[in-house]
């Protein structure tokens, strides 16, 4: 069985499971000190927190993981598939060589927190030159260390995806309108992650909490990789790769 075609099989029960974990991650903060959230004696928002996107080393975050994968997956079929050159040139399959790459490290780093770690250690060295520097116990210092190069390199893919996308065969047109839909859905998204991250540094920092943020974010990051993969699966199906 070619991977493109498993990929493909696994797209609608990705996007599912997908709406599921958004789902209980919203619930996991609505029912949190609420009323209803202990049922015949069951405590709901302790379940709503082993599917919560939120936490560490739970379902969810497994999940989220294994979208990133999947990600990555798909774009090495871009990277390293034979495709007709005049659809997908060697620069561009470069280019995704590179996410895919990305895509596989950043599911590790969804399970095992790296950025947050590495934020932590940024803030204590800034910290040391800076007395003033604003105040992070929860390593939100990793966006002002990789968000750049995080947007510069979704920038840099979205836009090879999109020359991609315009030499695919006309006759596939209303999979290239989904395609586009798909890439246009990672471009609004993704970089929303970074904004809601500010957002949480800002209202955590007044200590006023910002629980239905993280919510957000959790959302906009996991659509956005899920329509990342969906698009480069099209691609990949399309150009029979």
């Amino acid at each position: 069985m070619k991977i493109h075609y498993l990929l493909k099989k696994l797209a609608i029960p990705l996007f599912l499971i997908t709406l599921f974990f958004i789902f209980t991650t919203f619930m996991a903060e609505l029912s949190q000190g609420a009323d209803w959230q202990r049922v015949f004696g069951i405590n709901l928002h302790r379940i709503l927190e082993l599917l919560d996107l939120r936490e560490e080393n739970t379902l969810a975050t497994w999940f989220s993981s294994m979208i990133f994968f999947a990600t990555g997956l798909a774009f090495l079929l871009l990277g390293w598939g034979s495709s007709p050159d005049f659809i997908i040139s060697h620069l561009t399959r470069f280019i995704f060589k590179l996410t895919a790459i990305g895509a596989i490290l950043l599911s590790a780093d969804e399970v095992a927190s790296i950025h947050e770690t590495v934020g932590k250690s940024f803030f204590r060295f800034v910290s040391n030159l800076w007395a003033n520097a604003p105040p992070d116990n929860n390593g939100y210092f990793w966006v002002v260390l990789f968000a750049p190069f995080m947007l510069g390199g979704l920038l840099m893919t979205v836009y090879f995806l999109h020359k991609v996308i315009a030499r695919m065969p006309t006759k596939h047109d209303w999979q290239r309108q989904l395609t586009y839909f798909a890439l246009l859905s990672a471009f609004m998204c993704l970089p929303g992650v970074f904004v809601f991250e500010l957002f949480e540094w800002y209202f955590n920092t007044l200590k006023q909490g910002s629980g239905i943020l993280t919510c957000f974010e959790e959302t906009f990051e996991i659509i956005g990789m899920y329509s990342l993969f969906l698009c480069a699966t099209l691609i990949a199906k399309i150009v029979k790769l």
